[in-house]
Parts: C-alpha cells; structure tokens; sequence
C-alpha cells in the first residue's frame, strides 16, 4: 500500500468511527495486523468494555474492504475520556477468512471476539 493510500484508509477508519462516538487515538495498519487504541463515550463506570462498539469497529474494516478480503488481525486498546486503559480485544485474521466464506456464522465469530476481552483492574 502506498503511504497516501494508508493515510486515506486511516482517516476513513477514523471518519466512520467518530461518527459513531468512538474516537481513534492511535492507528498503525502493519500490512497483517492493524492496531488501533480508541476512547469509548459509551463505556460504563464499571469499565465494562460495550460489545457493541466492538462490532461497530469490526463493522467498519469490514465495509472498508472487497467482499472477497481475507482479513488481517485486529488488536485494539481500549480507554475511556482520561485515557485511562479499559481492556484490549483482538481478532484473528483467520476468524474474519472464515465469516467472509461462510464456513463461520455471525454469533460464532462475535463469541470468538467477546472471548478476546481483557478488562484492566
């Protein structure tokens, strides 16, 4: 990828997600793996991570690619409006692979994802 290319793929990620009130603060594509740290509005005093907001963020790397992408991982820090870290969640490239050929339902691949989540103590 081209670094215009990567700096237009990055401010659309970040364009879209802001619209739905999660605010990149950090994003690294590395070819196989994208890292991404955001501040999420929505979660709760309880630092509970909303499940949600991670989809919406899956949702848009997914409608960001051809319907025939074979995915990258996904790793992402999560924090609220302090900056003080929530939890991480990740995805596996072989998850998204999977969900793109049908050999994964929706639910199955969410589980995977919700199974991901570290919360800070």
């Amino acid at each position: 990828m081209r670094k215009e290319d990567i700096d237009d793929f990055e401010f659309q990620v970040e364009s879209r997600l802001t619209s739905h009130g999660v605010y990149v603060t950090d994003f690294t594509d590395e070819g196989e793996t994208y890292r991404l740290t955001y501040e999420s509005i929505s979660a709760d005093e309880a630092a509970v991570i909303p499940h949600r907001e991670i989809g919406r963020v899956i949702n848009v790397f997914r409608d960001l690619h051809a319907d025939d992408w074979s995915g990258v991982d996904i790793e992402a820090t999560v924090t609220d409006l302090e900056d003080t870290e929530l939890g991480e969640w990740s995805v596996d490239s072989e998850w998204i692979d999977d969900l793109e050929n049908g050999d994964l339902s929706e639910t199955a691949f969410s589980q995977r994802v919700l199974e991901t989540i570290t919360v800070q103590s």
